[in-house]
């Protein structure tokens, strides 16, 4: 017998991953290329696995689809409100990072993928209701939190108004970056949108 058999799985021997990374992988695939624009043979040539396993695992694409739009609001929603909410740094600095994230990643890293949240809004939640239910989710949180924050600076009556406005700012900059608009036009809207929580 060679040696070659000797090592060669059991058949039926289920393969050896790691379920986070390739959920990772997922994650960026549809975050980069959308629902449509990502084929099955892109999510396995991407994680390395066969259908059979995926399907396994995270079941069809549409499950997939929704696992990593979940994995995201763990990954990337939570932390994001969690910054809002901190006492680390003044209420309008916690502002103005948020707002400023969507430009730093365009300006400092070249990054067009927009949001996978902002991206699933327009992709997917107007087709489909489990993706519109997460996406209404993160925004809440997002929402909830950067209420909280604007509470601070303007006080808790005009927070709410203030708020969603902000929260609308922060998405259409980030479609906007994806779009290739100017730095300095997306620096100029920032600004405006933080300059009236002064007013």
């Amino acid at each position: 017998m060679s040696d070659q058999t000797m090592t060669r799985p059991a058949p039926g021997r289920p393969r050896q991953f790691d379920e986070g990374k390739a959920l990772s992988a997922i994650m960026q695939l549809f975050w980069e290329r959308g629902y449509e624009g990502t084929g099955l043979s892109d999510i396995i040539d991407a994680t390395g696995l066969g259908k059979a396993s995926l399907y396994a695992t995270f079941g069809n694409k549409q499950s997939m689809y929704l696992r990593a739009l979940a994995a995201f609001e763990t990954d990337m929603v939570d932390a994001g409100a969690q910054m809002l909410s901190s006492d680390a740094m003044p209420a309008m600095d916690r502002i103005r990072a948020f707002l400023d994230a969507p430009i730093a990643a365009r300006r400092d890293a070249n990054d067009d993928t927009g949001c996978f949240l902002c991206n699933a809004s327009a992709d997917r939640a107007a087709l489909d209701e489990e993706t519109a239910a997460i996406v209404q989710r993160c925004y809440a949180k997002l929402a909830g939190a950067l209420e909280n924050a604007v509470a601070e600076v303007v006080g808790p009556e005009a927070a709410p108004r203030r708020s969603q406005m902000l929260l609308a700012v922060y998405a259409g900059l980030r479609v906007m970056a994806r779009s290739g608009r100017p730095v300095t036009a997306l620096e100029d809207a920032r600004d405006d949108a933080l300059a009236s929580l002064a007013g």
